[in-house]
């Protein structure tokens, strides 16, 4: 017993794993510049789910701030200099426990200081407070925080959100309503009339867009006019089911359309300003040529980490067949998309305020008709899939207005858009999906620059960990395109990690019988994304599924998901092909032993870090230090040369983060 506590006191190291210490200075490790990777490869097989990502630590007693519900730059309309908003805080119960008892205070550190109870939170549930309102200033920044007082919370370091908000000059904006259907069905037959006359009613103000679906059976000839683009838009905006209406890529409405469903999409978005004037001319030039020149006048400045991407797009206003060109009846459609310019990827704009001219020339194909092509732009986020703004060249009607045909509305479904949660600091930090894609901070790659995979689709059951109404869906069954393709999801900067910690997400998937090369890795990195040494989880074709294998497109429901954790400790004890080593620290007998003069000592290290290997004589002298550097996790092998100090018993002893142990060998010579 005397010679272990000698030898604890001799030796002191400090870990570096990832750099880092808690700042309370209680010398708990953390690890710090973590990043999660999702990579996954297009095998034209069946849809996969993602939903529900946490890494940390689940306390019994956690509430957090997920939002404030506003954003950090906001806009005004011309003429407004003053606003006022109700700001609707959500907390997030973290923890294990239903909550009760807390409190939020809501303060511009400044004037405005108001206090509410937040009620009973149930474990994995949110709760919106709405507060007094508060008034902004044109161009005048307010400090906003927000923070939970709660005696029996465990996890302090998510109580408060901060961030500085901003109101904007910015321009009336329109309203793009892109609509899904198809000459080949039946809801859309009963439920277009309805949504024309909508538009119609506000022509002025939406800027329509209809693209024709492959589903529920080929055959529409407008669709096949253009399949390629109208392929990449409907997946690009996470449709599964027609009828359906995209409005500014934020809201959907799945058929039902009518002015009690409509209306509130409309007046959702049109209360909103932009920063971006958006106007467009179209003039006929010899050949068949349309010249559009557009103008973009940017108001104020815009964020720098977003990505606005221009897209002109060719209208035919209305197109009438003698006869029904499908099987549902329709004669007569409207707004019809026919092509994208110069792609479907857009065009970059310039975020400096100021005044610019974009003009762009293309052919009138033989099939459509002259009288009826105009252009229609809008300007889209390409992470966030928000339209910010939109115009088109055409400003009066084809025909008389439509009057909307009586439809009992009892298939509505307006779901909101909600913010995704963002934790920062320790304990659990978690992304459940439900707001923009990507969640803030995370990306996007794709390489086949469609933008097709990793789109939102409001699932009616979402993974199990949390709840909500969305989740993130890649669109493999239908998606034939490109196959092979790997399509990457990297999540924001996560520090304060401690090796306890679990890293744990939900997927759901069903292969497709005969498709077996849909996969889905995922990696760990220790260097904020620099490299992604540590692969958690790789499973394709049957080993991914989580329910019986479909031959139809897979939506899961309840029961139909999988949930994936792993301890962090672990995650980065895996190596680069994805199998498991089950480690421990661990420190062998050494062999041969006695031995002359040379031995071999083995160990296993169970998380990446800072190790000494040193070896002692019997006083506690220090004779030999064989390790002292980084080390990955593993198993490990050093020789011990003798050859220059005398026979004896020595100790040799490993020191690794809070693990020590010291073993005896035999020098005989």
């Amino acid at each position: 017993m005397k010679s272990k506590i000698l030898f604890s006191v001799l030796v002191f190291v400090t870990i570096v794993f990832a750099f880092g210490f808690s700042g309370d200075k209680s010398d708990i490790m953390v690890i710090n510049n973590v990043v999660i990777k999702f990579e996954a490869t297009n095998g034209n097989g069946n849809n996969l789910w993602l939903d529900n990502f946490s890494i940390g630590t689940r306390y019994d007693n956690d509430l957090t701030i997920s939002s404030i519900g506003l954003k950090d730059k906001n806009y005004l309309i011309p003429g407004v200099t003053t606003t006022t908003f109700s700001p609707v805080v959500t907390v997030f119960n973290a923890g294990r426990n239903t909550s009760s008892g807390a409190t939020v205070l809501f303060t511009d550190q400044g004037s405005y200081n108001v206090t509410k109870s937040v009620g009973s939170v149930a474990s994995g549930s949110t709760a919106p407070i709405t507060f007094d309102p508060i008034t902004f200033n044109l161009n005048t920044s307010k400090n906003l925080k927000v923070y939970i007082i709660w005696a029996t919370d465990q996890n302090h370091g998510n109580d408060t959100l901060t961030q500085a908000t901003v109101f904007l000059p910015g321009v009336q904006k329109k309203i793009l309503f892109e609509a899904h259907t198809s000459s080949t069905c039946g809801p859309c037959a009963t439920y277009n009339p309805a949504l024309d006359a909508f538009i119609q009613s506000n022509f002025d103000s939406i800027v329509p867009i209809k693209y024709h679906c492959w589903w529920p059976a080929l055959g529409d000839p407008m669709y096949g006019l253009n399949i390629p683009q109208a392929r990449v838009r409907i997946l690009y905006n996470s449709v599964s089911a027609i009828p359906c209406l995209q409005v500014d890529g934020v809201l959907q409405q799945i058929s039902g359309y009518s002015n009690a469903t409509l209306q509130p999409l409309f007046n959702n978005r049109r209360a909103l300003a932009s920063p971006i004037g958006l106007t467009v001319t179209d003039t006929r030039l010899a050949g068949d040529t349309i010249k559009t020149t557009i103008n973009i006048n940017v108001i104020s400045a815009l964020p720098s980490n977003v990505d606005y991407r221009l897209r002109i797009n060719a209208i035919e206003r209305k197109i009438t067949y003698s006869t029904p060109p499908g099987s549902n009846g329709e004669t007569v459609f409207y707004d019809v998309f026919r092509k994208m310019f110069p792609s479907v990827d857009g065009i970059s704009i310039n975020y400096t305020p100021g005044n610019y001219v974009v003009e762009y020339k293309y052919k009138r194909d033989a099939a459509w008709v002259d009288s009826m092509m105009y252009t229609s732009v809008f300007i889209q986020d390409e992470f966030t899939h928000e339209v910010i703004n939109c115009a088109k060249a055409r400003n009066y009607y084809a025909d008389k207005k439509i009057q909307p045909p009586n439809i009992t509305d009892n298939l509505s479904q307006t779901p909101s858009v909600q913010p995704e949660f963002y934790f920062p600091g320790n304990g659990l930090q978690v992304e459940n999906m439900e707001g923009t894609l990507p969640p803030s901070g995370w990306s996007i790659i794709n390489n086949d620059s469609n933008f097709t995979f990793w789109q939102y689709t409001y699932a009616a059951i979402g993974g199990p960990s949390y709840p909500g109404v969305k989740a993130i869906r890649l669109s493999w069954y239908s998606y034939v395109e490109n196959v092979g393709s790997i399509d990457v999801l990297k999540s924001r900067v996560y520090n304060n990690i401690n090796p306890t910690d679990s890293i744990k997400f939900d997927w759901a998937y069903a292969q497709r019988p005969g498709y077996n090369n849909d996969r889905l890795v995922v990696k760990v990195s220790l260097d904020g994304g620099n490299t992604f040494p540590y692969t958690i989880f790789d499973k394709m074709g049957a080993n991914l599924g989580t329910t019986a294998s479909s031959s139809s497109s897979f939506v899961p429901t309840a029961g139909q998901w999988g949930t994936f954790s792993i301890c962090f400790a672990n995650a980065t004890s895996v190596n680069p092909m994805g199998t498991f080593t089950p480690l421990k620290y661990e420190l062998s007998q050494n062999y041969p032993n006695p031995f002359n003069p040379t031995t071999n000592i083995k160990y296993q290290i169970a998380v990446s870090g800072f190790v000494t290997l040193k070896v002692y004589d019997i006083l506690g002298k220090e004779v030999a230090k064989l390790v002292s550097e980084n080390q990955k996790a593993g198993n490990h092998e050093v020789t011990f040369d003798a050859s220059k100090i005398p026979s004896g018993v020595y100790i040799y002893k490993i020191t690794s983060g809070n693990y020590t142990e010291t073993k005896k060998m035999i020098l005989l010579k």
